[in-house]
């Protein structure tokens, strides 16, 4: 869905091919030598472009631009620059020229549930900012806090029952919402929770873009 978003805007899109796991679960664990590996080997081959550096996954995104740098390893500075989410680099080539055309202007009401590592990294109203650029769309923040999976935490039998109480005020908010709300969700950890829990369907923001391109 990237990708077709990303192509209908003019731009040739490259996946990197060779890559391991980011890292993030390993560091989620404490298992620095194998997050060790884990940049090390994805860093050389990130220093072999000079592109712009787009994550779908926010936890992806910062165990890149924090982790990776933290560790002090050759060329996590510069690579780190060049990093940046989808929904960031959608918001700034939509502040550049009116993509609005794009887009069919059927009425949609949306509601975006952030991902804990955007809030504390990026600037997470960029979603928002997107949404509300295409016509047709009604576009509102949740106010929430954690969806409670964070990662294996969520899915471990000793920690599923607290994890269901974390996401008990998202699951209320979703639960009030009209049948025909969209629910976009950048996290793969929180669609995942929000899928388990409620009967709702969310999407990346790629996906939601996606169908919407005429």
């Amino acid at each position: 869905a990237a990708v077709e978003v990303l192509e209908q805007a003019g731009f040739e899109v490259q996946l990197l091919e060779g890559r391991v796991c980011c890292g993030r679960p390993a560091a989620s664990r404490g298992l620095l030598d194998e997050l060790r590996r884990a940049a090390e080997h994805n860093l050389k081959l990130l220093r072999k472009t000079t592109q712009t550096i787009i994550f779908l996954e926010p936890s992806g995104w910062s165990v890149v631009v924090d982790e990776y740098r933290q560790l002090g390893i050759e060329g996590a500075d510069e690579v780190a620059a060049r990093c940046v989410l989808f929904e960031e680099f959608v918001a700034r080539e939509l502040e550049k020229a009116d993509r609005s055309h794009a887009f069919t202007g059927e009425a949609a009401e949306v509601v975006v549930h952030s991902h804990c590592h955007s809030k504390a990294l990026a600037d997470h109203e960029k979603t928002l900012g997107v949404l509300r650029n295409l016509p047709g769309v009604s576009a509102r923040a949740l106010d929430t806090g954690c969806c409670g999976m964070a990662g294996a935490f969520g899915m471990l039998a000793g920690s599923r029952e607290l994890s269901h109480q974390v996401a008990e005020p998202l699951v209320s908010a979703l639960d009030a919402l009209p049948a025909g709300a969209a629910v976009v969700a950048s996290g793969t950890s929180c669609r995942h929770q929000i899928s388990d829990l409620t009967d709702r369907q969310p999407l990346h923001l790629a996906e939601f873009l996606a169908d919407r391109l005429k």
